[in-house]
């Protein structure tokens, strides 16, 4: 977005997410691979992700779970 500082960064689409390992041969997340999953990855976003970072944390184990399976249907 023309708005964007050299703080920010653009989410990746996700369709295709669930392949990662199968196409990469990892689970590294992020522009610099420090997420090891797609849990780390979302729990490290900020910014206009903050509030629903805020809900994730917010999760039972059966609410992140169902969100997982989610992610890696896509």
């Amino acid at each position: 977005e023309f708005a964007a500082s050299g703080r920010d960064w653009r989410t990746a689409p996700l369709w295709g997410i669930g392949l990662t390992r199968t196409v990469s041969g990892h689970t590294r997340f992020l522009h610099d691979g420090r997420a090891r999953n797609l849990l780390e990855a979302v729990l490290w976003h900020g910014g206009e992700a903050e509030p629903a970072r805020q809900q994730v944390l917010q999760f039972d184990a059966g609410q992140r779970a169902a969100l997982l399976a989610f992610l890696n249907s896509l």
